[in-house]
């Protein structure tokens, strides 16, 4: 039998996403298969590319360096200009620059 993990969007449960993949490493239980919307896209390629326990300690590590500003950069007036159309966007494409590389 095939063992999927399908991590769901939704911005911050991206870090509670990356507490139960530690628990289930933990476990011994790894996936054969990961699918993933938005953030959890994002978090499943992380464990697609490094499953081991080290690979979601750093995970770990990189969601507990991350500020609201690293992932939406707030500029208030890009946003205003985006909410007015004179922009394609609201915030800044510059975001999700986590702290290590």
């Amino acid at each position: 039998m095939s063992t999927a993990f399908v991590l769901s969007g939704g911005a911050a449960l991206g870090a509670t996403q990356v507490g139960m993949l530690l628990a289930l490493s933990e476990a011994g239980i790894q996936p054969d298969l990961i699918v993933g919307t938005s953030v959890g896209a994002v978090n499943g390629c992380w464990i697609a590319g490094r499953p081991d326990r080290d690979g979601i300690a750093d995970l770990v590590r990189l969601w507990q360096g991350l500020s609201r500003d690293d992932v939406f950069p707030t500029r208030p007036l890009l946003g205003l200009l985006g909410f007015v159309g004179r922009r394609r966007n609201l915030v800044p494409d510059t975001g999700f620059a986590p702290p290590y590389r």
